[in-house]
């Protein structure tokens, strides 16, 4: 049993929050119980991972995506009345890390990405109001590309697709998962041979086409498991408390 915001505090400095301009809002989003046991982790609040959280006990649910964001505050109607309502019911606290979490030197879901991948972290990139969220990172030796979109497929377990545009052997490598695809031409300008990212719009083909650059999109929510669950890891080391990561699978 650990205090609530205890919890809240630790993560506050271990993420470091406070340096980051976020449309998100960091850290305890929903206050509940003050005790917390169990916490469940998921990429994104919904009110299929809430009545997941509640159906095996959690006191606290950590998400990357929460409810909670500057421009949508409100007003609060439709899913997001029933959303907030199943939480303040069951007394449920919803805490959630959104760029601090992308951004990590060690639990952030890039560097996680890259060593999932076999990859080694060289370099950051794609700062958003000066912090970089992403990172830069390269096998031991030039890689085929085909190589690293299996390893890819194998840790989001699904299929991702490839806009082609680089060389078949890659030796540097941008990460920034999520909707990474504006990262492209930094991606391009510090010399990558490809681009990791979660989704991609239209534009994206063409633009990696002639910037030279493949584009490999994992998913949105598939790359960005890693982190909520490395966090989880942290928080049972440090407070004793059990922890459980909810799937919820998005074709996205």
């Amino acid at each position: 049993m650990a205090a609530r915001d205890d919890i809240v505090t630790f993560c506050a400095g271990f993420l470091a929050v406070d340096e980051f301009r976020d449309a998100a809002i960091n850290g305890l989003q929903v206050e509940g119980r003050r005790s917390v046991e169990r916490i469940a982790v998921a990429v994104s609040a919904s009110q299929h991972t809430i009545e997941a959280a509640l159906a095996w006990g959690a006191d606290a649910l950590l998400v990357h995506h929460g409810l909670l964001w500057g421009e949508r505050l409100g007003p609060i109607v439709g899913p997001l009345r029933y959303r907030l309502k199943g939480l303040l019911a069951a007394d449920l606290n919803l805490l959630a890390y959104h760029l601090p979490l992308d951004a990590h030197s060690e639990i952030g879901n890039n560097a996680r990405l890259a060593a999932a991948l076999g990859l080694n972290v060289v370099d950051r990139c794609a700062e958003v109001h000066g912090q970089p969220i992403g990172v830069i990172a390269t096998p031991a030796e030039p890689t085929a590309l085909t190589e690293i979109v299996a390893r890819l497929a194998g840790v989001t377990e699904r299929e991702p697709l490839v806009l082609a545009g680089g060389p078949p052997l890659v030796g540097r490598v941008a990460i920034v998962s999520g909707s990474g695809y504006a990262a492209l031409d930094e991606a391009a300008a510090a010399g990558c041979d490809a681009l990791l990212t979660g989704d991609v719009r239209e534009s994206t083909m063409a633009l990696a086409r002639e910037l030279g650059v493949t584009v490999v999109a994992g998913g949105h929510e598939a790359t960005e498991r890693l982190g909520v669950q490395a966090l989880a890891e942290v928080l049972e080391q440090e407070f004793g408390v059990e922890t459980r990561f909810l799937p919820d699978p998005n074709p996205v």
